[in-house]
């Protein structure tokens, strides 16, 4: 059973891989190579030094929200070790198919492996510092709208972007509430759930009564990390400096081209284009970069070849240094703990 699901995984895996690479092959044929690497060999390096720098440092905003979710939580670390730990989830989120959906499990276990403490901790602080990490992209997307809709004009498609990132914020506002509340909803909710998957099995008990305990002690660890409404809104606060870095990195990136970096269209760039993240590539590899180049499209006039330039410098600021740093890290982490601090996905 478990080779057949490891063998599985593995040809999906480098399905995703193939549709990757198809991807990139298909956006240098449409944006025509030659002029793609003409223009990249004509960025200024020290002005794209400058947004390397200064594009990294989002990754240090969102490791320092772990480091704040690992206070709370009483979950001993140090600045430096949180911050390879969050490297490396980094890493393996970037290199693997899927890695977007459900990585927080591979993150909780490395921190609970490395910090020896309790899973179900490690679980909430990496939950936590996801949905406050993620709020700023449709507040920063939606402040945006509201100032074009007050003091410009509104595109229809951003009309259809507002209503989405609405919906979102209200939706993940009233799961972050139900997590981080104790009214115990979340406990009586799933309890609820597996006693009616118990009564149909008939068997398992001990099993049901496990998992029980986890979802009771998972939602102890929520109250513990939201109980202090002032420490979640300066966190996110705080978050939200990720996205300006970004949005400055991609300025630098603009000037590296010598393209003019007008201020709205690099906002909605950077905030928009997140979502191809999302996509179930590694890291959302060719989907971000098409995003990213047919949004740069609609915002300049400029061909696909430098849109598509402009897509992969910026991703050279975050994504791949992150991936470099990201395996360095797991290294460090894999010497400490003496084994293997990340579980085998295979």
């Amino acid at each position: 059973m478990n080779l057949s699901l490891g063998d599985d995984w593995k040809s999906n895996k480098w399905l995703w891989y193939a549709i990757t690479g198809l991807l990139f092959v298909g956006l240098l044929y449409f944006a025509d190579a030659e002029r793609f690497v003409t223009t990249l060999n004509q960025v200024d390096i020290p002005l794209f030094a400058v947004a390397v720098a200064v594009g990294f440092s989002s990754l240090g905003v969102w490791a320092w929200v772990w480091y704040r979710f690992f206070g709370q939580l009483a979950i001993r670390s140090t600045v430096s070790q949180t911050l390879r730990m969050f490297m490396t989830g980094h890493f393996l989120n970037s290199i693997t198919p899927l890695g977007q959906f459900g990585g927080e499990p591979i993150m909780a276990y490395i921190i609970s492996e490395t910090t020896d403490s309790e899973y179900e901790r490690s679980l909430t602080a990496v939950v936590s510092s996801d949905i406050i990490n993620a709020a700023p992209f449709f507040t920063f997307t939606l402040g945006g709208i509201l100032y074009l809709a007050v003091f410009g004009t509104l595109a229809g498609f951003l009309v259809d972007i507002g209503i989405i990132a609405t919906v979102i914020l209200t939706v993940g506002g009233l799961v972050a509430y139900l997590l981080w509340s104790d009214n115990g909803t979340l406990t009586e909710s799933v309890h609820g759930l597996l006693d009616w998957f118990e009564a149909r099995v008939g068997r398992f008990e001990g099993v049901f009564d496990s998992l029980k305990d986890s979802v009771e002690r998972i939602e102890e660890s929520f109250q513990a990390a939201g109980n202090d409404r002032r420490f979640l809104a300066e966190t996110a606060a705080v978050s939200h400096l990720a996205i300006v870095a970004q949005i400055a990195s991609l300025y630098f990136v603009f000037l590296s081209m010598g393209i003019e970096p007008r201020f709205v269209p690099i906002y909605f760039l950077v905030t928009l284009s997140t979502v191809a993240t999302l996509s179930p590539t590694p890291g959302g590899s060719g989907t971000y970069e098409a995003a990213f180049s047919g949004l740069m499209t609609f915002f300049y006039s400029v061909d696909l070849a430098t849109a598509l330039s402009a897509a992969v410098l910026f991703r050279l600021t975050t994504y791949w240094p992150g991936i470099v740093v990201g395996y360095v890290s797991m290294l460090t982490l894999r010497d400490e703990t003496g084994g293997d601090p990340v579980p085998d996905r295979e």
